[in-house]
C-alpha cells in the first residue's frame, strides 16, 4: 500500500523521481533510525553545557497518550493539528521564562490559526518567494484570525519573523 502511496505522490503527482527512489529504497528510515540513536545518546550524556565542540541535543516528545499522525495520513486537518502539538510540546521545553511553560498549546494558536484550514493553498498567487499562501489569504480577504484580534494583534504576533 505504502508503495503505491509513494508512486502516486512523488512521482505522478510531483514529479520527483529521485525522492520516489529514496523512499522506495527505505533511506529515510535508515536517516530515522540514526537520529534516533543519536538522541538516545544524547539524553544521557553528561557533556558539560559549555562544551561547543558538538551540538547539543535534545530530545522531546508528545506526552503520552497525545493522539498521533499515522504514517500515511493526508488529510490536511489532521497534519495540522499534529503540527500544532508538535509546536506546544516544543514551546513548553524550550521556552526560557518559567512562567510561559504549559502556555504552548495557546500560543500555536496564535502561529498557527484555526483560519490556516479555510483556504487551499495550492489556489493562491503569492506576490514574492518569501510570502506564505496564508499571508497572501489574508491581505486578499483583508481578515484577521479571530485568536489575533481577540489579543489585541491586527498582523502576525510580533514574535513571528518576518522575511527581509
Amino acid at each position: 500500500f505504502e508503495r503505491l502511496i509513494f508512486k502516486r505522490f512523488f512521482l505522478k503527482k510531483n514529479k520527483l523521481p529521485n525522492m520516489y527512489k529514496r523512499v522506495r529504497m527505505h533511506l529515510h528510515k535508515y536517516v530515522y533510525g540514526k537520529s534516533v540513536l543519536e538522541l538516545n545518546e544524547a539524553a544521557v550524556s553528561d557533556r558539560d553545557y559549555n562544551d561547543l565542540s558538538d551540538p547539543h541535543l535534545m530530545a522531546i516528545a508528545l506526552p503520552p497518550g497525545s493522539e498521533e499522525v499515522t504514517r500515511l495520513e493526508t488529510g490536511r486537518e489532521a497534519i495540522f493539528e499534529g503540527v500544532r502539538r508538535g509546536f506546544a510540546r516544543a514551546y513548553d521545553a524550550l521556552v526560557e521564562d518559567p512562567a510561559e511553560r504549559g502556555r504552548g498549546a495557546i500560543v500555536a494558536k496564535q502561529f498557527f490559526p484555526d483560519e490556516i484550514l479555510d483556504y487551499d493553498p495550492l489556489t493562491i498567487e503569492t506576490s514574492h518567494k518569501f510570502e506564505s499562501a496564508f499571508d497572501a489569504f489574508l491581505k486578499e480577504t483583508k481578515e484577521t484570525p479571530k485568536i489575533w484580534s481577540d489579543s489585541g494583534h491586527t498582523t502576525i504576533p510580533d514574535a513571528y519573523p518576518q522575511p527581509k
